[in-house]
């Protein structure tokens, strides 16, 4: 008996080790693995029969029924709706790091945190040297609201769409299955105190070691459920423009549409030239060379052209017929 106890001691000590290897693995994935309902009724069949418990009946030492299913045990079916809130803008502003010092400082003041935040632009190949960042914050879902005020007050938003998602019954399922876990697995302890065969003993170390794991996956799956639903997700593109784009009126008649439009004609062609003057000017050394080139090659193809004209002329005079024509001395000739 003495030997027995310390066996087991010996199990749980290994058990235990496997649980924090479990840990660490389970830490590196959000997903959680199917609970195997066959499996448990399997270990409760099994088990059940070689420890005292009838089919049916209860063990008189625990009190736990061999063949009665694993509840879920009294989860608060009241459990607030868990909702995710995606907000995306796309913003135009003629101050760019002014309007991106305004959005890290809300994200601090707000006690959010940005999860990505790029800014490209201003390298030396970009011609017009305007930037845009991409920015993921998360933002408290009460102050939500307040965080797009300051937003929309600093910038330009051309582009606005939020949606939310209801994952109330799927945390509420995760909860289910975990707590049928833990059932399970003070079930298996009981077993396993009781337990005399070394063979029995290893298959439920086993399988408390995938339980052990698949309570750690729904717990990760439940935590990161709870982020999303505490910290909303705003996405937000920011573009740095030298003209705002225009905010349309809620109804717009003829004449506003003709000078809207007449004033993005005259700025296309206004920029058009801007872009055209710098293109030549930075430009203009390899148009230089090109242009020189160009002569040189002119000046040959003539000098060519000439020389070939003057021997055609040359072959058409030595080639030309003679006519000769007979000089009279201007006496009539008198015949008999």
């Amino acid at each position: 008996m003495k030997k027995r106890r310390i066996l087991i001691m010996i199990i749980m000590a290994v058990y235990a080790a496997m649980i924090l290897a479990a840990c660490s693995k389970s830490a590196k994935t959000d997903t959680a693995m199917p609970v195997s309902k066959n499996q448990s009724e399997k270990f409760d069949l099994d088990f059940a029969m070689d420890y005292g418990y009838d089919n049916g009946g209860t063990s008189k030492e625990t009190g736990i029924t061999g063949t009665s299913p694993i509840t879920v045990g009294n989860i608060n079916t009241q459990t607030m709706d868990k909702i995710i809130k995606r907000v995306n803008l796309e913003v135009e502003t003629r101050d760019f790091d002014t309007l991106i010092d305004v959005i890290k400082e809300e994200i601090e003041r707000l006690e959010g945190y940005d999860e990505k935040f790029d800014v490209n632009g201003r390298s030396y190949y970009r011609s017009n040297g305007l930037r845009n960042a991409f920015i993921i914050a998360r933002i408290p879902k009460d102050r939500l609201n307040e965080f797009v005020t300051v937003v929309r007050e600093n910038g330009n938003i051309v582009n606005e769409n939020s949606s939310t998602e209801n994952v109330t019954l799927k945390y509420v399922d995760i909860q289910s299955h975990k707590k049928s876990l833990e059932i399970e697995q003070e079930r298996l302890w009981e077993l396993l105190e009781k337990a005399e065969k070394m063979e029995d003993i290893i298959t439920l170390q086993s399988r408390l070691s995938e339980i052990r794991y698949q309570i750690q996956m729904y717990e990760t799956e439940l935590r990161t459920i709870d982020n999303q639903v505490d910290y909303s997700i705003v996405t937000i593109t920011v573009n740095e423009v030298e003209r705002m784009s225009p905010v349309p009126e809620a109804k717009e008649t003829v004449l506003d549409r003709i000078k809207n439009g007449f004033s993005d004609t005259m700025y296309d062609l206004s920029e058009g030239f801007k872009d055209f003057i710098v293109w030549f000017v930075v430009n203009l050394p390899y148009l230089v060379i090109w242009g020189v080139i160009i002569a040189v090659i002119i000046l040959i193809a003539r000098k060519i052209y000439k020389k070939r004209k003057v021997k055609r002329m040359r072959n058409v005079q030595v080639n030309a017929p003679r006519i000769d024509i007979a000089v009279g001395d201007g006496k009539p000739d008198n015949q008999g």
